[in-house]
């Protein structure tokens, strides 16, 4: 009797359960248009019967593939989500890597992911921390990821596979406005390994040297194919361009086109990473801006080459100079003669190289979702009639991607 009496006088003088922990308030959700998601089974990345189901998601960059196939993708949670459609955005498959891959940044087309066909493509990350540069890759539209180490800790700032085993990759590091260190590494199998053909940290610019100079940030590369290729430096007011001519070993500067006088005023001459059009990689063209630091504004012209970048034509654009949040925004082209570009709120279109530009017929979608998603991500159009558009509200973490498939008169939400 005395130990029962004990412990319920114990058990009455206990002290009271503590609280429960409420939850903490987080951060606002990434916000983004509302896509159907498929699980396909192994032969059938779009098939019909397969289960669908909604998501919300926000995408910071997209790549076209085809008129009716394209890549999306953004980072949430230091999570990449990386979507593929094969029927214009009406149903997509999570094709994302393991979500143990941890990524600080959203990856950049032509930087951090690269494909060369919807079956075939890489996603690099960069080294941070105790991580090294990884290399992930796949053969089967994404179901699965191979993973490979670059064996280099230096921020990756390009990428680019000509086939599905040729490719080329730029790594920088002492980085500053207009300089870095550079280094080149290609692969021949697809990108399970690694051979590193250029660098110039011992670069002296006294002495004959065929690497690609400590002076300049590379701003695009691109490679016609296994042996010729293509870098874009930005060096302070002006760019320059360097080529090769064994696959990146040694490089030479190349034509001194950027010296032009319809540029002499302009107080940084910014230029775009070359794009050709054609399968023999024959024609092309880069976009050029004349910047004027005092009105914060830039004016979009062109270089064109019908000889694989062997030599570039200026072509004057009768564009009004851009201002605002979208002025490094530049027209993009299809081919050497049509093209397309946003001022304000309107879709502009040429059809001779950028000499004239006319508005197309308004597009009621088209300029609400710009009132609500004010910032242009990215413009691209796979052919006459099929195009896409990604825009967001930055502050808000919010975005949405746009589609037309009749050159630009109307778009529709994906």
């Amino acid at each position: 009797m005395l130990i029962l009496l004990a412990w319920v006088v114990t058990a009455c003088s206990s002290p009271p359960p503590e609280p429960t922990q409420q939850p903490q308030p987080t951060e606002a959700p990434e916000e983004g248009q509302t896509i159907t998601l498929i699980t396909p089974d192994a032969n059938h990345i779009d098939n019909d019967s397969a289960p669908k189901y909604q998501i919300q998601t926000r995408l910071t960059d997209f790549q076209l593939l085809s008129e009716s196939e394209g890549l999306a993708w953004g980072v949430t949670k230091n999570e990449l989500r990386l979507y593929l459609t094969r029927d214009n955005g009406a149903t997509w498959a999570n094709i994302s890597p393991a979500p143990n891959v941890q990524f600080l940044s959203n990856p950049v087309y032509g930087k951090g992911i690269f494909f060369t066909d919807p079956s075939h493509g890489w996603i690099i990350r960069s080294a941070f921390g105790s991580t090294e540069t990884i290399v992930l890759r796949t053969t089967d539209g994404g179901q699965s990821w191979k993973i490979s180490s670059l064996g280099d800790v230096n921020t990756v700032s390009s990428v680019y596979f000509n086939s599905p085993r040729k490719g080329w990759l730029m790594t920088s590091w002492n980085a500053s406005s207009n300089k870095e260190n550079k280094a080149l590494f290609s692969t021949t199998d697809g990108g399970a390994t690694w051979e590193e053909v250029m660098q110039n940290e011992q670069y002296n610019p006294n002495f004959p040297n065929d690497s690609i100079p400590f002076a300049g940030v590379t701003t695009g590369m691109i490679f016609r194919n296994s042996t010729h290729g293509f870098v874009t430096l930005q060096t302070g007011a002006l760019p320059k361009i360097f080529m090769t001519k064994d696959g990146g070993k040694s490089w030479s500067l190349g034509p001194a086109f950027l010296v032009n006088e319809r540029l002499e005023d302009c107080d940084r001459v910014i230029t775009g990473k070359p794009e050709f059009f054609d399968a023999s990689k024959s024609t092309g063209w880069m976009s050029v801006g004349c910047q004027k630091d005092k009105e914060k504004t830039i004016t979009y012209h062109g270089y064109f080459t019908a000889n694989g970048g062997a030599n570039w034509k200026f072509a004057s654009f009768g564009l009004n100079a851009q201002a605002g949040v979208n002025r490094l925004i530049a027209p993009t082209f299809l081919n050497s003669q049509i093209g397309w570009t946003i001022l304000g709120d309107t879709l502009y279109h040429t059809i001779d190289q950028g000499a004239t530009w006319l508005p197309l017929k308004e597009s009621s979608v088209l300029r609400s979702k710009l009132l609500e998603y004010p910032e242009i991500v990215k413009l691209q159009f796979f052919s006459t009639e099929v195009g896409w558009l990604l825009i967001e509200k930055k502050e808000d973490k919010r975005s949405i991607l746009l589609q037309t498939t009749n050159g630009g008169i109307s778009w529709r939400v994906m």
